[in-house]
């Protein structure tokens, strides 16, 4: 890597930056509490010691009626105070810092702030289900004002930089946008007036500031909003933004509302960067770009490409603290990239109420002020199950200084999650059951493939961590579930099944749609393959046709997926033509099909395929008798409580016990 560009130094203003990643703005949900401040501060020097160049802060709001729980307000005295002390504990680890400062507008709550949400217009947010005040010409004033005054601050207070947040959706970009700025005064009407407001607020900062503190401006590239902000005007935006004294832009793509997916695990790798490069174009401040850069494969290619000059990606941070590190001494294999499944961080900071942030794949997120100890006593550790709670156990166990050997009983790693692994959008979980491979190679661990260890081998050890995970549930009481077209979920996901033509899907939680999902993707043309006929002038043939029908006890289909994934999951199965039938419980199967019931209602459903999803139980591998004279056990993942199949969980709880160890 050492003649990356992205390990090439830059600047942003009169900041001198020694390579080109940043760390985006992460909300993290212990913002403004003196007992978490500790946390706070350790979160951040991790970063720093894992290379960030530039590390954003999540929002701090301006003005109270434009933040939230969790979260920094800067007219909050208190909130100054721990402000000043985290910038100078990053200064003191050779970390620079910039200051996100914020205003929500209408995607703030009463029920956060205790106070009225504002917005340039009183158009109601779907996101929040609340109608905003409009702000009056002094509530303007007031917040051109506020930036101000918190722009000095930072630059008081010791931080490198401040981002303006204008852009997902939050108060300056709603005054941007045609859809939520109906005003008739001078801040609302054609562009110029919508911008009028944005252009002021970084005017008055750089008076207040002088010309040598830097300024970049999070701008929405592009809303993915029908009906708002063209492109014509996004490029106009820019081109003032520049004129008007920013230093950088830093390009933001949809808002929360937004009907196409912008940062899930299903959007292609770098599919936005080209966004950010149609900015490139039209100033020669320098571009950040951030949306599904997680890769460092992604990250040097939109800088080989000349899409933009800084990338900041924020939740691949969070996977691996040592992003930037491990990129720049080209440790692909150590490195711990993020899923992109939310989760953690984005379903914790949008929650109600929110919570502080994790993440699925690094259980120390939250937790770096409390690091890993070696222990007292080295002990000899096994560990049943090669899943990925079994995978973290081990890792964690080993990093304490103990002896350890895991088993598996299979030829393959990863468990439940290599499985989950085939749904599209989750390929990239191999790339963790990749990760835990290595580290446990590194920290020379013992792996027993194809093995299943006796009681008697077991007794050898002073510790034994059980991860045997979960096994697909089938109901002793549904009659028909032994006939030959009925499977489960692992047999398709695993490929030992063949699909039919005919499919129900007995189980609408997340796991029966994510099959429903896989059967459907494999089902149609790749693009790949369309693309080539295409090319040369033919219609390509499409596979043979095959309809799919979820079945859900509950009327809310995939009720156990997380907010900001579970739409995204839904609008894919309608455009696959998923069938979903809600409210209904399979009462029996035939060799034609299934019964299904709903209350008084009984009807046939023709079926030549029967995949069953309706839960898991522990996969137990002992009994009882045979545990007993064992040494310590803990049990962990799965085989501890099936009844939620939840990798953030497991993975957390192994860590946790394996840390006691």
């Amino acid at each position: 890597m050492e003649q990356s560009l992205l390990r090439r130094p830059g600047r942003i203003g009169s900041l001198v930056l020694q390579h080109r990643i940043l760390m985006g703005a992460m909300h993290l949900g212990i913002e403004g509490d003196w007992k978490m401040l500790p946390q706070l501060i350790a979160f951040y020097e991790e970063r720093v010691r894992g290379g960030a160049a530039l590390i954003m802060t999540g929002n701090a709001a301006v003005l109270p009626e434009g933040g939230g729980q969790g979260m920094f307000c800067l007219t909050e005295p208190d909130h100054l105070l721990q402000l000043e002390e985290l910038a100078a504990s990053i200064r003191k680890v050779g970390g620079l810092l910039a200051l996100q400062l914020a205003h929500r507008g209408r995607y703030a709550t009463r029920a956060e702030t205790g106070l009225a949400p504002l917005a340039p217009s009183p158009i109601p947010s779907r996101l929040t289900k609340e109608i905003p005040e409009e702000m009056t010409r002094e509530d303007i004033d007031r917040l051109k004002e506020a930036f101000a005054d918190s722009a000095f601050f930072a630059a008081s207070a010791g931080f490198a930089a401040i981002e303006i947040m204008g852009s997902e959706g939050y108060l300056l970009n709603e005054f941007m946008s045609p859809l939520m700025n109906r005003r008739t005064d001078e801040y609302g009407g054609d562009s110029v007036a919508r911008m009028r407001l944005c252009l002021e607020i970084v005017e008055g900062i750089r008076e207040r500031v002088g010309r040598e503190f830097p300024i970049i401006y999070r701008m929405s590239g592009d809303d993915c909003m029908e009906g708002s902000t063209t492109r014509e005007e996004t490029l106009d935006f820019a081109r003032k933004l520049e004129r008007s004294g920013v230093d950088a832009l830093n390009v933001g793509i949809g808002w929360h509302e937004s009907s196409i997916p912008t940062v899930g695990a299903i959007v292609p790798a770098g599919a936005y960067a080209h966004v950010a490069a149609s900015l490139k174009t039209v100033v020669s401040i320098p571009i950040i770009g951030a949306n599904r850069i997680h890769t460092p494969e992604m990250a040097e290619q939109v800088i080989v490409r000349g899409d933009m000059d800084f990338v900041a990606p924020a939740r691949p941070w969070l996977a691996d603290p040592s992003f930037a590190r491990k990129i720049a001494e080209a440790d692909r294999e150590g490195l711990n990239l993020c899923v992109s499944c939310n989760q953690a961080c984005l379903d914790h900071t949008l929650g109600h109420p929110p919570k502080p942030v994790g993440c699925l794949v690094n259980p120390r997120t939250g937790r770096e002020s409390f690091g890993i100890t070696l222990s007292d006593n080295t002990l000899a550790v096994a560990v049943v199950g090669g899943g990925v709670a079994g995978l973290q156990a081990a890792k964690t166990a080993a990093e304490r200084g103990h002896s350890v050997t895991l088993y598996e009983a299979e030829n393959r790693l990863g468990g439940q999650f290599l499985l989950a692994s085939r749904i599209p959008g989750k390929e990239v979980f191999r790339e963790t059951i990749r990760y835990f491979q290595v580290a446990l190679q590194r920290l020379g661990v013992t792996l027993r493939m194809n093995t299943a260890p006796s009681a008697d081998e077991l007794k050898k050890y002073d510790r034994v961590i059980i991860a045997t995970g979960v096994k697909p549930y089938v109901s002793e009481a549904l009659e028909g579930a032994e006939l030959p077209h009925v499977c489960t979920y692992a047999d398709i996901l695993s490929g030992a099944r063949p699909f039919g033509r005919k499919i129900v899907i007995v189980g609408g939680g997340g796991i029966g749609c994510d099959v429903a999902h896989y059967i459907a993707e494999q089902m149609r043309l790749r693009p790949e393959v369309e693309a080539f006929f295409a090319e040369r002038g033919y219609a390509a043939k499409k596979p043979t046709e095959a309809s799919i029908t979820i079945v859900s006890r509950s009327e809310k289909v995939a009720k156990g997926v997380g907010p900001t994934s579970r739409w995204v999951l839904l609008s894919e199965l309608k455009r696959r033509s998923v069938q979903m039938m809600k409210g209904f419980h399979a009462s029996s199967i035939t060799t034609d099909g299934v019964w299904l019931e709903s209350g008084e209602d009984k009807q046939f459903l023709p079926a030549d395929q029967i995949v069953l999803c309706t839960g898991q139980e522990p996969r137990v591998v002992m009994s009882s008798d045979e545990l007993k004279g064992l040494p310590d056990i803990e049990w962990v993942g799965g085989v501890s409580d099936a009844t939620e199949l939840n990798a953030a969980k497991a993975i957390r709880q192994a860590y946790e016990i394996s840390c006691t160890i």
